[in-house]
């Protein structure tokens, strides 16, 4: 993310154009948009490298998550 992304998110919510609320939102879809680009889409990937749930991840992008998805990721954590 460029320094003039971060800079305008700031003098929005420091103006009182944006709420802090609604910077930080704007913030993490911008985040994870550049995460998911550069980790190929794989959400499983990008949640861990954010250090948030899968259905964290999910929730944040406004998608569905498939079916079994999360308990996958249980399972696989058990064999670590």
């Amino acid at each position: 993310m460029t320094e003039q992304v971060l800079s305008s998110i700031t003098n929005k919510a420091v103006t009182g154009s944006l709420t802090l609320k609604d910077a930080v939102h704007e913030y993490e879809r911008i985040v994870i948009t550049e995460a998911l680009k550069e980790h190929g889409e794989d959400k499983r990937d990008v949640a861990k490298l954010l250090g948030i749930s899968l259905s964290s991840l999910y929730r944040k992008i406004g998608e569905e998550m498939p079916d079994g998805a999360e308990e996958k990721k249980t399972q696989d954590a058990q064999y670590v």
